[in-house]
């Protein structure tokens, strides 16, 4: 059986128990730090997490389930320690995360975020900033403060993943502009180090922090870095053929930017009649219409992007999972671990298969 097959009911139901309950554990040591910094950044953060709306007023709006907490909870219980032990790491990996997001959100000049306005369009682009920066530094200082021998690899951890994310953000930047006879996959698995590095660090800190073995913490962030790739392939089908509804996200927005996404990249490299015509569309100089998108979306259908990038997710995650289980641990964890690295996908899947490719209308045939 394929390791990446629909989750069973109970498996589901694990999954939603499980990420409740990690999220009940680190959500009140996040506010805290939140609330800690100056006013305005503070109002910033908590609007930019769904907490409140840009008045500052409690917001009733879309949250999001703090899976990386529950990955760094989750890699403790796995090798004997408490959800109380392993929160400095969760919230670590939700102020990273959120960092990162708020970073993101301007480079990459996305105007939508759960179905809300970013934050740098409602604030502006330097206070989004300086708050992005302010949670990161909390983000360090929390796993610093750990008492013990467990914080200093702990803080380790978190560096290393912040470094992952700088790295992979600054090869998605040099990918976005690379010309469309140019780029390949290769360019693309570089810039996944955005999304990669902080999984493996969610993976580690939890792990080290419970004084799991060093070579099962390098295993966890080798499984974490391919659950990393499937993650973000998976996220680029959503964002071409998935329903805004569900996702929060702007419809073709990666096209809209011009973003070479994986199965943009596995169009052009096709070698296809219809692979010839999106290359010839992308390198030309004009923005595409927004008549546009969905004829382009259904070239790079055409040309085999979108089953290139479904197979390539499911194989990234399938390694991912073969990691994970040599990583050691104790098995109920484990295994609920696997159900969350599959629920990943397996939520993405949910969201594409909605919205098939639209026909292109009238006079947008490319």
């Amino acid at each position: 059986m394929n390791q990446t097959e629909v989750l069973s009911a109970p498996a589901v139901d694990t999954v939603r128990k499980t990420l409740a309950e990690c999220r009940a554990a680190t959500l009140p040591a996040l506010r805290t730090v939140v609330e800690g910094l100056h006013p305005r950044l503070a109002r910033i953060s908590a609007y930019h997490l769904g907490w409140c709306r840009p008045d500052g007023t409690p917001a009733d709006g879309r949250t999001g389930k703090m899976l990386r907490a529950a990955l760094a909870v989750l890699a403790a219980r796995a090798f004997g320690g408490s959800t109380a032990s392993a929160v400095p790491g969760a919230v670590a990996a939700e102020l990273v995360h959120n960092f990162s997001l708020l970073h993101d959100d301007l480079m990459d000049a996305d105007e939508l975020r759960r179905g809300r306005p970013t934050a740098w369009v409602v604030f502006g682009r330097g206070p989004a900033v300086l708050a992005g920066d302010a949670l990161l530094i909390q983000a360090l200082r929390v796993v610093t403060e750990v008492r013990g021998t467990a914080g200093q690899p702990a803080a380790g951890a978190m560096t290393s993943a912040v470094d992952a994310i700088i790295q992979g953000q600054a090869a998605d930047l040099e990918l976005d502009g690379c010309p469309v006879d140019e780029v390949d996959t290769d360019d693309y698995l570089a810039a996944c180090a955005k999304t990669s590095g902080l999984l493996g660090g969610c993976l580690e800190v939890g792990a080290v922090l419970a004084h799991a073995p060093a070579t099962a913490a390098r295993m966890l962030r080798s499984a974490a870095w391919d659950l990393g790739v499937a993650w973000q392939i998976a996220d680029d089908i959503e964002n071409l053929w998935g329903d805004p509804a569900a996702s929060g996200k702007d419809a073709y927005g990666d096209l809209r930017s011009g973003k070479r996404t994986y199965p943009v990249i596995a169009a052009l490299r096709s070698e296809t009649a219809a692979g010839s015509r999106l290359a010839a569309r992308l390198s030309a100089t004009e923005t595409p219409a927004e008549a546009e998108l969905a004829a382009l979306a259904r070239l790079v259908e055409e040309a085999g992007g979108r089953a290139a990038a479904e197979r390539t997710a499911r194989h990234y995650l399938d390694q991912a999972l073969h990691t994970l289980s040599r990583a050691g641990g104790e098995a109920g964890p484990v295994d609920t671990l696997s159900a969350l690295f599959r629920h990943v996908l397996a939520r993405h899947e949910q969201w594409t298969t909605r919205v098939p490719t639209a026909p292109a209308p009238k006079g947008a045939a490319l």
